[in-house]
Parts: C-alpha cells; sequence; structure tokens
C-alpha cells in the first residue's frame, strides 16, 4: 500500500471517529458537516471527497457496527442447517452467543451510536431502523428452519424473535453500562441457554 493510500485511509478513519463521537455526544441532528471537518482539522470540501454528506457518514458507521453481527447470525443459520438433533443445535446456539459477545468490545462505541439514535424520528433512527430489521428477519428465519425440521417446538416465531432482541439489547445496554452483576460472556450464554429452554421439543 502506498503512502498516499496510506494517508486516505487515515483520514477516512478520522472523519469517522469525529463524527462518531460528535453523534453520541450531541446527537444526529446536530453533528453538522461543518462541526465533523473542523474536529478532524479538514475543510468541509475535504469532508465530500470522502462522504456525500453527513448521512452517508452515519450509513458507514452503522455498516461498521451491524455488517459482523449480520455475517456471525448468516455463519450460525448455516451451520443448523446441518443441525441433526436439539443438541447440535444447542450447542451452535451457544457458539453463537459467545461469538457475538466476543464482538462486543471492538464495537461498543458503536453499540452506543444504536441506542442514542434507534428511536429518533429522523433518517439516523429510520437506519437503525433497518438493520434491527435485519437482525429480526436473521433470527426469524434460524428459528423457522428448526422448526420445521423438528428441532424445536412448534411457536410464533416472530414473537419469539422479537423477545430475544429485545432482551438482547436491554442487556447489551445494561453491560454498556456497567450495571451490577452484568457479565458479557456469562450474560450471552445464560440467555441463549434460557430461550432454547422454552423452545426445547416437548418430551414424548
Amino acid at each position: 500500500m502506498g503512502i498516499r493510500e496510506t494517508k486516505r485511509i487515515a483520514r477516512r478513519t478520522a472523519i469517522e471517529d469525529a463524527g462518531l463521537r460528535l453523534f453520541l455526544d450531541d446527537g444526529y441532528d446536530r453533528a453538522s458537516v461543518e462541526r465533523i471537518a473542523a474536529a478532524v482539522g479538514i475543510a468541509r470540501g475535504t469532508f465530500y471527497l470522502y462522504y456525500e454528506d453527513k448521512q452517508a457518514l452515519f450509513n458507514a458507521l452503522c455498516e461498521r457496527l451491524y455488517a459482523p453481527i449480520v455475517a456471525a447470525l448468516d455463519a450460525t443459520a448455516e451451520a443448523l442447517r446441518a443441525a441433526a438433533t436439539p443438541q447440535e443445535q444447542q450447542l451452535l446456539f451457544l457458539q453463537m452467543a459467545a461469538n457475538l459477545a466476543g464482538l462486543a468490545p471492538t464495537l461498543r462505541p458503536l453499540l452506543m451510536l444504536h441506542f442514542r439514535e434507534a428511536h429518533s424520528a429522523g433518517p439516523s433512527g429510520e437506519v437503525v431502523g433497518m438493520w434491527t430489521s435485519r437482525l429480526q428477519e436473521r433470527a426469524e428465519t434460524i428459528l423457522t428452519d428448526a422448526r420445521n425440521r423438528g428441532l424445536i417446538r412448534d411457536h410464533d416465531v416472530r414473537t419469539v424473535a422479537l423477545a430475544i432482541i429485545g432482551s438482547v439489547e436491554r442487556l447489551t445496554w445494561a453491560w454498556l453500562n456497567d450495571e451490577s452483576r452484568v457479565y458479557r460472556d456469562t450474560v450471552a450464554l445464560e440467555l441463549s441457554t434460557v430461550f432454547f429452554r422454552g423452545i426445547h421439543p416437548d418430551e414424548p
């Protein structure tokens, strides 16, 4: 990689870092392109060499947050298609929980952005909502496939998927805010175990 490309990557990173700080501190609406550029120490015109507008920068930050999570869910969905027993499936659920928990520390500031803008009425809230819907769809796909193959009991897939997503959000918020007795790894494993027991096939 040449010096020019290295500098370009470094500047893009600096813009994203400054944008993230301002989005978190002041919210999407108040974090203008001018303020982001000033925080990096570049001209406003230079900002537009990297991002079309503030929305494009926000979209890039959301991509950094949600894409690894979606990828982890897709990998789990693929592995679950080969699971032949509920026990094999439970192990995969536990592995997925551990993998997602392992992502959390590197995504911590971006996770805070999720909560900062999740309920905003403007474009930032729409982007977060779009990604949240993707996560919901992945969860429903995983549960539907398992239910159709008799690996878990018959249940309302959408309701359970919503319950899982909601529980993960609440526990993530507790972890981000350092609430006592909330430990990232143990919470992930406990949550996956609780939900799996709830949808485990009925005993004959």
